[in-house]
């Protein structure tokens, strides 16, 4: 048997003891789900190596086929696979990207290879993906809420309720058709505002140090993005929005107390949709509820079976955000529910760059992002703000959930 059929077989291992593992997570044997999830970790481990030995062996083949084959040949397929890279229509040209990198340091635009727009200089496209690509490495919370792309500064977006779904009335027999009592979507108003800003770096500072201005430049645009976007969310979830109506909607917030206040409030108020639950909290609400136990001695937050780096509270994936991030008065706040349905951030960004402080002897920089945030469902989540106090040691008979 080689390497392939033996990893093969053991993903096909792996995945009967991750369902195995969630039938008995289903069944509250906690105990039984562990041992599953330990002898998953051990498959892992098994792969891992299989996977190792199968890259060693087709680098061995790859090594093979070079050296068969004339290096005429394989320079001309390699040339062949760059060309179809930057020729693809629409594509941007590997000129495009040099002609943006040299100007970033000289402010040459000789030759025709950049696009200029109302006297700036526009990000080639190629550019601009790097940029995406780096934001997602950051940490941003547009990860778990709907995020729609609109290509109007404002408008209209029908929206589909899935939290509101009732089952049909019995109707005689010929009997008229009735009118259901829930509309299944609604009109929600977005307006585009433009947030934007830029910095000045002199010539001395780039012509004195050995710093790659453009990666600079991409990463400092790439943390603006995730920065704005993430606080355009949180403002929403602390303090509410325009919603169906246009009438400033909140997420309902409950102040607990105990650890069953807790275990209450999620329980009655959030539906048990373990797919897309979240509980987003502060470092300090963190540090809380990380030490809470059950009368039985267990924690309240349990690991997560299918992935042993994240944890759960009640079922909802648990994400820890620090607590400047959710402003001076939300050091002990915890967001919890569903926040694709609670949550819509419409997407309507633009990135220009422009040099043109001859006076400073400087280049300036700039980056224009255009959004808008807007509470989609607020029966999808809620906010609890912690005041254990004393009561942190508190214990109660709960059923964890991982």
């Amino acid at each position: 048997m080689d390497i392939q059929e033996q990893l093969e077989l053991k993903r096909e291992e792996r995945k009967k003891l991750l369902d195995e593992a969630t039938k008995l997570l289903e069944a509250d044997d906690i105990e039984g789900a562990k041992e599953k999830r330990d002898e998953v970790k051990k498959i892992d481990n098994e792969i891992a190596e299989l996977e190792k030995q199968l890259e060693e062996q087709n680098k061995q083949q790859e090594q093979v086929d070079i050296k068969e084959n004339q290096k005429e040949e394989v320079e001309s397929r390699m040339e062949k696979r760059d060309i179809e890279r930057f020729e693809t229509p629409g594509s941007v040209t590997p000129e495009e990207v040099r002609a943006f990198e040299n100007y970033l340091e000289t402010r040459d635009i000789a030759g025709g290879n950049l696009t200029t727009e109302s006297g700036f200089v526009v990000i080639p496209e190629e550019v601009i993906t790097d940029i995406l690509k780096l934001k997602n490495q950051e940490f941003n919370l547009d990860q778990f809420v709907t995020v729609k792309d609109v290509k109007n500064n404002s408008g209209k977006y029908p929206v589909v309720r899935q939290s509101q779904v009732a089952a049909l009335p019995q109707v005689e027999e010929l009997a008229a058709n009735p009118e259901l009592a829930v509309k299944p979507f609604f009109l929600l108003a977005y307006d585009i505002k433009t947030h934007r800003g830029y910095f000045k770096i002199s010539r001395e500072s780039i012509e004195d140090s050995k710093v790659d201005v453009l990666n600079e430049l991409k990463e400092w645009m790439a943390k603006t993005i995730a920065a704005t976007r993430n606080a355009g969310i949180v403002n929403v979830l602390k303090n509410g929005g325009p919603g169906e109506d246009g009438e400033n909607t909140q997420i309902p917030s409950q102040t607990a107390t105990s650890v069953d206040d807790i275990k209450n409030a999620i329980n009655l108020n959030i539906m048990p949709n373990y797919e897309h639950n979240v509980a987003i909290m502060s470092q300090s609400a963190w540090a809380t509820i990380d030490n809470l136990k059950d009368s039985d001695g267990r924690y309240l937050v349990q690991e997560d079976i299918k992935e042993s780096s994240a944890k759960r509270l009640l079922g909802a994936k648990v994400v820890v955000l620090p607590d400047e991030m959710l402003g001076a008065d939300g050091a002990n706040t915890l967001v919890i529910g569903n926040l694709k349905d609670a949550i819509v951030l419409f997407n309507r960004s633009q990135y220009q760059a422009g040099w043109t402080d001859y006076m400073h002897f400087g280049e300036c920089l700039m980056v224009a992002v255009r959004q808008d945030v807007r509470l989609l469902d607020h029966k999808a989540a809620m906010v609890l703000n912690l005041d254990l106090g004393a009561t942190t040691d508190t214990t109660t008979e709960t059923t964890p959930q991982a």
